[in-house]
């Protein structure tokens, strides 16, 4: 096991065990930031972009990795997510609208039937809808469209227990209210199987990365400490497409960005937006996202560029900016 520690221990963990710098944030400041700002096993994450010495007296030490490189990638990294998540939920609202919108044009389904047959292929989704009952944005809207009682225990039946959905009577756009982001896109891929007729936006292979990209920003999980972790998913014709269509990224440039896992959700997520969100919105958004990519992103380039600098971490941010360059 692995003992705790305090802010200054730790700091002095990643100068003494690590090798890990401290000529640009001093050691005095990155124990502030341990104890006010962030915690340890966030900002040291990153340091999983940075190669080590293999032999000598340093071996197992970073080299050239100064604290400041990883409080900045945590930085950049926050505001990302920030802007990601709601480019994500923009995605989600479009695709929602659309199917309502094919719904509305389908004589052959009410809305009802679907839901039915939907919640009966996939009860663990009516499950997660009954742990919302006593929610205070949902609770009313179960209790109007499904059938809901109280299940007691036998041997205390005095003490409230769980709540049980025994009958459904909901339509697609109130069960659009009541499921995340991943149950939608089973209920999109149901519809579609279920109405051969009907052409979805998106795949589902380009659908899936941004619904992981969207489980990881909601959740606030680091997305720029694992840019060395590659795909064993090949990119779907569409994304490799989408990129070679941009004549600032060379071939070579497409195949290695698009095997980095968080670099290939974002792409997929570009792509999406690009293609269904509303042009206002989306004018809105891309302008936000420009102005962080050639604006903050850019003001400690030079931590990542030149001879001592990282080149997996200078390549991925100009391979971002060079594809949201082209979305304007």
């Amino acid at each position: 096991m692995k003992p705790k520690k305090t802010a200054e221990e730790l700091v002095q963990m990643l100068h003494d065990e690590k090798g890990i710098q401290f000529h640009l944030i001093s050691e005095e400041q990155a124990v502030e930031c341990f104890s006010q700002r962030n915690n340890y096993l966030r900002t040291a994450s990153y340091r999983k972009n940075y190669p080590k010495h293999i032999a000598g007296p340093n071996a197992g030490k970073y080299i050239h990795l100064e604290f400041a490189y990883l409080t900045e990638l945590s930085t950049l990294d926050f505001y990302l997510r920030e802007l990601l998540l709601q480019m994500c939920i923009d995605v989600e609202h479009d695709l929602k609208v659309s199917l309502l919108r094919e719904l509305e044009e389908n004589t052959s389904e009410d809305g009802y039937a679907i839901v039915r047959d939907f919640l009966a292929q996939y009860p663990e989704i009516l499950a997660a809808i009954e742990r919302k009952t006593d929610a205070s944005f949902t609770g009313e809207l179960i209790e109007k469209y499904f059938a809901v009682c109280s299940v007691f225990p036998a041997q205390s039946p005095q003490a409230y227990l769980s709540t049980r959905i025994y009958d459904v009577d909901c339509p697609m756009w109130v069960l659009e209210e009541l499921i995340g982001f991943g149950e939608f896109l089973r209920m999109y891929r149901f519809y579609a199987e279920r109405n051969p007729q009907f052409t979805p936006l998106l795949h589902q292979r380009v659908l899936n990365p941004v619904k992981s990209l969207r489980n990881a920003c909601a959740h606030n999980n680091c997305l720029l400490n694992a840019l060395s972790r590659t795909s064993t998913t090949r990119p779907s014709p569409e994304i490799s497409a989408f990129i070679a269509s941009l004549d600032n990224i060379s071939a070579g440039e497409r195949r290695s960005k698009l095997t980095s896992r968080p670099m290939f959700e974002i792409v997929c997520l570009l792509y999406a937006y690009n293609k269904i969100v509303s042009p206002s919105v989306k004018k809105r958004r891309i302008k936000q996202l420009t102005e962080f990519v050639n604006g903050r992103m850019q003001r400690h380039i030079d931590y990542f560029e030149g001879p001592e600098g990282n080149k997996l971490i200078a390549t991925s941010f100009e391979f971002l900016k060079k594809v949201v360059d082209k979305l304007n």
